[in-house]
């Protein structure tokens, strides 16, 4: 019940702040625009969403083997596309994220370190983000006259970098004697694998610099969406924009980030020259490629489900 009660408060809010944003657009304008889409810019689009899923690929295959579990790519890029389609195309009070945990766990990794290596490979991700957005967000800040917004950027920053801090300094003795507490021994479990996989330069470089590609990659998605929308925007401003509404719809308040996307790019576009229209065109779509792009992982899924009924010794874990 209290699943359904959060899928329904999601829901509300994706709606709720989608009729709000669309209620001053005319939306035969955004169809329009829909209709007269650039083929050859919509292919260099899906062409970046692929470099998203082979880049977040290996590196969640570099977290693991942090944690000291090998895997084939091939599986891990095959439990990575489930994730995407539960989070993306299949939103639901599973979750991508736990997904990737289950399907981890049933290859023969124990939870806790199933889980753990799909936290820090969402958490390197936002590290990243937040990194980008305190560099960007005094010029940001300077052109947004919505003080709202400004404010609430602030305090998303101040809060990203606090929980950074926490993660790296939480495995500490006087943490330690309160691990008989669940929640506790969990982040100190976090927090221990977060610092040993900080201690090793070979596997948490590259895990790093894959992120900012993987971040590139995305900001490159929605730039060629608005240049397949006949947009002229530089590519910088999608840097400045779309940095911190990637940071932003990663708070799990609505359904895949429908609303809240749109809503900040809605402010920080506008903040920068680009109409709401082709904010909103250029939104809607960017989260229609990425719902069209998980449906790889729904395929898989119904794969995976249908070989493991096959199977009766695994019948009775065949869970999701």
């Amino acid at each position: 019940m209290q699943k359904r009660l959060l899928m329904f408060a999601k829901l509300a809010v994706s709606v709720a702040l989608i009729t709000w944003v669309l209620g001053g657009i005319d939306f035969d304008e955004v169809l329009g625009k829909f209709a007269d889409a650039r083929i050859q810019w919509l292919g260099f689009a899906v062409l970046f969403f692929g470099m998203i899923v082979i880049l977040g690929t290996f590196r969640w295959q570099l977290v693991l083997q942090s944690l000291g579990v090998v895997l084939p790519t091939g599986t891990i890029l095959r439990l990575f596309l489930i994730g995407m389609f539960f989070n993306q195309t299949l939103p639901s009070s599973i979750g991508g994220d736990a997904t990737r945990v289950f399907y981890l766990w049933r290859t023969g990794a124990n939870v806790q370190t199933a889980l753990n290596s799909v936290l820090l490979d969402r958490i390197i991700g936002l590290v990243i983000l937040v990194l980008i957005t305190t560099v960007i967000s005094p010029d940001l800040i300077a052109q947004l006259d919505n003080p709202i917004a400004a404010n609430g950027l602030v305090v998303v920053l101040a809060g990203g970098w606090v929980a950074v801090i926490l993660l790296l300094v939480f495995n500490n003795a006087v943490s330690r004697s309160f691990q008989h507490i669940r929640l506790i021994n969990f982040a100190v479990a976090l927090s221990r694998d977060a610092l040993s996989l900080c201690r090793k330069p070979a596997i948490a470089i590259p895990t790093l610099c894959i992120s900012v590609a993987i971040h590139g990659a995305t900001i490159a998605v929605a730039w060629s969406l608005d240049r397949a929308l006949n947009g002229d925007a530089s590519f910088l401003v999608y840097v400045v924009a779309m940095t911190p509404t990637i940071l932003l719809i990663s708070i799990p308040i609505s359904i895949a980030g429908w609303g809240v996307r749109e809503q900040i790019l809605v402010i920080l576009l506008g903040a920068l020259g680009i109409g709401a229209t082709q904010a909103i065109s250029v939104s809607i779509l960017f989260g229609l490629v990425l719902l069209v792009g998980g449906l790889p992982g729904g395929v898989l899924w119904l794969i995976m489900k249908k070989s493991h009924r096959e199977l009766p010794s695994q019948q009775n874990s065949d869970e999701i």
